[in-house]
């Protein structure tokens, strides 16, 4: 049986990628506290949060198929989140400057008779970027509400050297890999 989508996230670019692969989906946020559990791994902790999300727009969708996710961006072990304000998305692009670091975006799908959960990494090196640069950058507004303070899909592109790994990881959503999970979920 095929099931309704319901992606909970209000992530532009989400929605963009779903679109993207030619989803028919509804939106609807979700209100989970998403709790960072520092005991897991990173990669532990993220997929909690994501099925944190999933099962706050669950319990009021249950006939749905649930698509939520959740990105962190990690820099010498430390959790680079979105930017506070202005000055925080400065220093995080400093650090990021002339570095590697890694993204991780987990995804959780939940309906009824399914639980799933992954996560993809993405390794994402960063060329020396000129100070001028990154003031520029974020008085245009795109560092906000990014995790890292940038975006591989906007003029965040251009402080990229290159990425090993899936693109639409560093996106907010591996479309491809999700695409393929959620066919095979509708299939059975």
């Amino acid at each position: 049986m095929i099931r309704p989508l319901i992606l909970a996230s209000k992530s532009p670019r989400r929605k963009e990628l779903l679109d993207l692969a030619g989803l028919d989906y509804q939106v609807y946020c979700s209100d989970a506290d998403e709790y960072f559990d520092s005991t897991l791994s990173k990669t532990q902790a993220i997929q909690a949060i994501a099925r944190q999300k999933a099962e706050a727009v669950f319990k009021d969708h249950p006939e749905a198929l649930i698509i939520s996710a959740d990105t962190l961006v990690i820099l010498d072990d430390e959790i680079m989140g979105k930017a506070q304000d202005k000055a925080d998305a400065v220093r995080m692009l400093t650090m990021l400057s002339g570095k590697k670091h890694y993204v991780i975006t987990a995804v959780c799908l939940m309906d009824q008779e399914h639980i799933e959960m992954f996560a993809s990494r993405t390794d994402v090196y960063f060329y020396d970027v000129e100070p001028v640069f990154i003031q520029e950058y974020v008085e245009s507004g795109q560092a906000v509400d990014k995790a890292g303070a940038y975006g591989i899909q906007d003029q965040g592109a251009l402080m990229i050297r290159r990425i090993d790994g899936d693109y639409y990881t560093v996106m907010g959503l591996p479309i491809a890999e999700v695409a393929r999970r959620i066919k095979k979920i509708q299939e059975n």
